[in-house]
């Protein structure tokens, strides 16, 4: 199962954490773990040249993680570019987990 949780600070998604795979098919073939990878990847790519922010980004494809956060410095307008970005990912992440539920979990941590 891939678990993604998007994390929130003062209402705002700040980054997200994505760990495992989904295990719907065999490497290759699993519609599940690419659509999730392309939505994580396009948010990633979306925050780098569409907002203009680099986030830090730790990555191990053999044990399928991936983690961004924003930079704690931003404007409120990178700030709101980046939440349309992220909130759009997790809309995406969410359909697809109800339509294949035990292969992908969607949740929520807040920061402080």
């Amino acid at each position: 199962m891939i678990r993604v949780a998007f994390f929130r600070k003062e209402g705002r998604i700040v980054g997200f954490e994505s760990e495992g795979h989904a295990g719907y098919a065999d490497s290759g073939y699993d519609i599940v773990c690419a659509a999730v990878s392309a939505l994580l990847i396009t948010c990633v790519n979306g925050l780098e040249s569409v907002v203009s922010i680099e986030p830090t980004v730790r990555q191990n494809d053999e044990v399928g993680y991936l983690k961004a956060e924003l930079p704690d410095r931003l404007d409120e307008a990178q700030l709101h570019d980046a939440a349309i970005v992220l909130s759009v990912t997790e809309q995406g992440l969410q359909a697809i987990a109800q339509q294949y539920p035990g292969f992908l979990r969607v949740s929520t941590k807040n920061r402080r």
